[in-house]
């Protein structure tokens, strides 16, 4: 990436704070230059102590000790006071990017997460957002206080001696030149580094998603070599970054060494031939001191900066990406049936063709199977209908409006979706139902789960309603997982039902209560279902082959 890429991305990220930029700006350049004046007022006393000593006339001592001291005493306080509002809105700023990159998952279509693997996703909001984050809490201020206290240091140093400030200033310069040229290799590591830790995240995932698989099929080795290899990669990469750092920080600590063995023979020189007082000298030094070190911690963080607005780059790589569209550009069949379905011409690609002018309508209060071989578009004319997909020809209408009159929310809205393999949140089971309906009251909450038959089950855990079911609600069975799905549609109460082969993957039993709460849920709703089972195809009161 060029140097015009970093400063479009790092222009971007401080535009994330939005209004509370200029006081972020000012609080960064007001503790910079309160810190700087300390030093300058402490560099100053110094030498009117030494001058006073020299010519032995101590009458200006007690008043410049007043000045220099009360100087100081202010220029803390006033750093104390802004460093806490910068503390706070730096975290207003990666608080702010955090919840645009939450933002936008959210608005991701489905396309997204079924076309991209999960921990790519999980990378991008946990490591190159905190890595991006970091600009607001360190990396901006520990490039621009450098650059600020070199500009505060060298005033009065030049004021006190101009050809003593002007040696070491171009020392400096020379270090600072050197320093630049770890920014590249610096940037190239950080980017390969943010790249690897993505792909450890999906072996990992991998490896948590499907425990049992791995277990069965003794996967679990082959995972682990996988992990192993990338996690080399990403540990040789760090150590690289490491090394970099390293050398960085080792070749500032020669440079220091060097401008102060420098400094003391140029001084002494200017010192020899009356360019410069004792007094004034020791003033210099002690600036000079704290000047060469902003000078060189510029050049060491120029690299921790563009490093992290690699990661940044990333993050808005993301929240560039195209999201669910808010409705669809899709025209009323002449169809006046409750849900119509007319010519539909759909491909995931080129190479899968799904629908090529598909029709079919249902009437209200009906239930229709929907039958066919594996592959053959069930599961995706659902999608379609859910507005997960654009059809790329046709025509769709529900209730006699055309998908197009509609936003994505309001179809949603009108449909209640139970799935073959229900997702729970790692939240309350009260919570999982409420999802259906939010803000429903508790009574609503307990009147769905009688109606979806869950209430008993539920009533003997432990901590009934309030009993979290874990990840993906692996605490619960698969039919109490589905009755608890279909107690969220029941609460929803949408005037259309999609069941997604909801009873095949349940045993007798379990099938029997779900299939019994399924029957109640869909009393006066429209239902479509995706059926395998000869008892769920009986259940309908027509037959749509695909």
């Amino acid at each position: 990436m060029n140097k015009q890429s970093d400063k479009k991305t790092f222009v971007r990220l401080m535009s994330v704070m939005g209004k509370r930029l200029p006081l972020y700006l000012l609080v960064v350049v007001v503790t910079t230059v309160a810190n700087a004046v300390f030093g300058i007022v402490s560099s100053y006393l110094l030498k009117d102590i030494l001058n006073m000593a020299q010519t032995g006339d101590a009458s200006e001592l007690l008043k410049s000790i007043v000045i220099n001291v009360s100087i100081g005493v202010m220029s803390m306080l006033i750093w104390r006071f802004a460093i806490i509002i910068y503390n706070v809105e730096a975290k207003r700023g990666i608080a702010t990017l955090e919840k645009q990159v939450f933002s936008k998952a959210v608005r991701l279509p489905v396309s997204y997460y079924e076309a991209n693997h999960s921990g790519d996703f999980i990378s991008r909001m946990i490591f190159d957002t905190s890595k991006a984050g970091d600009v607001f809490g360190s990396r901006f201020r520990r490039v621009v206080a450098p650059a600020i206290s070199v500009i505060v240091y060298l005033v009065p140093m030049l004021l006190l001696c101009w050809q003593l400030a002007l040696s070491m200033l171009g020392l400096s310069l020379l270090t600072l030149l050197v320093n630049s040229l770890f920014v590249k290799p610096m940037k190239n590591v950080g980017t390969v580094i943010s790249k690897d830790n993505a792909t450890m995240f999906e072996k990992l995932t991998n490896l948590l998603s499907a425990g049992d698989i791995v277990k069965i099929f003794g996967a679990g080795e082959k995972l682990t070599e996988d992990y192993k290899s990338i996690n080399s990669r990403f540990t040789k990469h760090l150590h690289k970054q490491n090394v970099l750092s390293g050398a960085l920080s080792s070749l500032n600590g020669c440079f220091e060494v060097v401008c102060t063995v420098l400094f003391l023979m140029i001084g002494v020189y200017y010192l020899k031939t009356g360019v410069v007082t004792i007094g004034a000298l020791a003033a210099v030094y002690t600036m000079y001191g704290a000047f060469n070190w902003h000078f060189l911690q510029l050049g060491q963080y120029m690299p921790e900066l563009t490093n992290s607005l690699a990661h940044a780059r990333r993050v808005f790589e993301f929240i560039d990406m195209e999201s669910e569209k808010e409705s669809y550009d899709v025209k009323a069949p002449a169809d006046k049936a409750y849900i119509a379905v007319e010519d539909v011409d759909f491909a995931y690609d080129e190479e899968r063709q799904i629908f090529d002018k598909f029709s079919m309508s249902i009437n209200k209060g009906e239930c229709v199977a929907l039958v066919g071989e594996s592959g053959r578009g069930k599961s995706t004319i659902l999608k379609i209908l859910l507005g997960f997909y654009e059809p790329q020809g046709g025509k769709i209408a529900i209730d006699g409006k055309a998908y197009g009159e509609y936003t994505l929310g309001q179809i949603r809205d009108k449909i209640a979706y139970v799935p073959q393999e229900p997702y729970l949140y790692e939240v309350s089971i009260k919570d999982n139902i409420a999802y259906g309906k939010p803000g429903a009251t508790m009574e609503e909450i307990v009147a769905a789960a009688k109606a979806a038959s869950a209430h008993d089950f539920i009533m003997k855990l432990e901590d009934g309603y309030d009993t979290v079911p874990g990840e993906r609600g692996n605490r619960l069975s698969g039919g109490e997982r589905q009755r608890v799905a279909i107690a969220r549609a029941f609460l929803k109460n949408a005037p259309i039902l999609i069941l997604d082969e909801a009873t095949s993957a349940l045993d007798n039993e379990s099938e029997r209560l779900v299939s019994e709460a399924i029957e109640k849920l869909m009393d006066n709703k429209t239902t479509i279902m995706i059926a395998h089972r000869p008892t769920t195809i009986a259940r309908a009161d027509r037959i749509i082959n695909i």
